[in-house]
């Protein structure tokens, strides 16, 4: 599994989220800067967030449709414009503008590089190859940014020449990759097939768990604060290490018992760890919700994602990668938003016991979702299987002809 086309990939991953990541925390800045209230600050990025998640489908279908490498190449050009005209544009409305086409096309990139890697990795190692595939996003979320927030010190114009730097790298990775794809006989997206509803019934499950995640990333360090828990970023800190020791030591697991083994008792240890963190009044009651989230969420998603690529029709895994974006984003954002209302006039402990009440139900959302896409998965492989025996036959009969 670890060969140098994996690598290269798993390095641009980094890269990808290493960039955003340094402009994510750094733009609210600028926008202060600019002479907009704090409540428009956090405008950038849900509309950004939810630019991702809603095209996030349709731009993995185009993927499919044109090439998936040529995407990667496409979106890393155009991130390179995107990052001089973040440093150019004062107009907060432009800025908006920018920030809906930069989330749209980064979702695209992330379903084209996940389709790729999919098929880097052995089926018989999906689970543990999807897993550390994930890391890459992790240990950039871990350590961007800190250092973007450095660069900004030095100027807003400074850090988004640094991006465009970045950016250009990504290009120039982009354009080294050699993945063995084809495109769709199709050269035109038809919009109606973007959304695989099945595909995206399952991701629901994702969904309702990841509401919770939104409000984590979001307001844990206030609600340390507020309990008189330090340092602020504990539970951060303690999430990010548990999702890392889980996916490096355990995630060969889903490859040996089963994906949905591992992945129903992730989902049940994750409305277990938002209760815990909504009644936490102690170091080690947060440390110890930090640890069961990590392990559930750091093993629910590639198994999650493993069981939709054994069922659904691997010319398609941009789209499916992109219903994997949506669900994930679209919970996050929404997460984010409405735990930070409810928090607000209710308190964070009311706020997260809403977040684990709504997980609850991402087990019978996947129990009842999931026949229907393992019975489509039989069909589509059982197709293939058709289609790759007349295949063999007829290459058979020309040679012998």
């Amino acid at each position: 599994m670890f060969t140098p086309a994996f690598a290269g990939l798993w390095l641009y991953a980094f890269v990808t989220f290493f960039s955003a990541f340094q402009l994510l925390p750094a733009i609210p800045f600028r926008i202060l800067e600019l002479g907009q209230s704090t409540a428009k600050a956090g405008w950038f990025l849900s509309i950004y967030t939810y630019a991702s998640a809603f095209s996030a489908p349709l731009m993995g279908s185009l993927a499919d449709h044109i090439g998936r490498r040529r995407l990667l190449i496409a979106a890393s050009i155009i991130f390179i414009c995107f990052s001089i005209a973040y440093g150019l544009i004062t107009d907060f409305r432009f800025l908006l503008v920018i920030g809906a086409i930069h989330g749209a096309m980064w979702s695209g990139l992330i379903a084209a590089a996940s389709a790729i890697m999919s098929d880097y990795i052995p089926p018989s190692r999906r689970n543990q190859g999807l897993a550390w595939w994930g890391l890459a996003s992790t240990a950039a979320v871990a350590t961007a940014p800190a250092v973007g927030l450095w660069v900004f010190h030095f100027g807003w114009f400074t850090l988004c020449i640094e991006l465009a730097v970045l950016s250009m790298l990504m290009t120039f990775g982009a354009l080294l990759l050699r993945p063995s794809e084809r495109r769709r006989e199709s050269s035109r997206v038809v919009l109606s097939e973007a959304w695989d509803w099945r595909v995206i019934q399952t991701t629901l499950s994702l969904t309702v768990a990841t509401f919770g995640y939104g409000g984590v990333t979001s307001y844990s360090a206030i609600v340390a604060v507020q309990r008189h828990i330090a340092p602020p970023a504990i539970y951060l800190t303690t999430f990010a290490v548990s999702i890392i020791v889980f996916r490096l030591f355990f995630s060969h697991l889903g490859d040996r018992i089963g994906t949905k083994r591992v992945l129903y008792p992730a989902l049940i240890l994750i409305p277990i760890a938002f209760a815990g963190l909504a009644l936490a009044q102690h170091k080690w009651e947060m440390i110890v919700s930090a640890i069961l989230f990590g392990t559930g969420f750091g093993a629910a998603y590639p198994a999650l994602a493993s069981f939709i690529l054994e069922n659904t029709d691997p010319d398609r895994r941009a789209r499916t990668f992109g219903s994997i974006v949506w669900a994930f984003d679209t919970g996050i954002g929404t997460g984010s938003l409405v735990i930070g209302a409810i928090g607000g006039a209710l308190g964070f402990q009311q706020a997260f016991l809403t977040a684990a009440a709504l997980s609850c139900f991402s087990i019978p959302i996947f129990a009842w979702s999931s026949r229907a896409l393992a019975a489509r998965g039989i069909f589509v492989n059982s197709v293939r299987s058709s289609e790759l025996i007349t295949t063999e036959n007829t290459e058979n009969s020309e040679t012998s002809l």
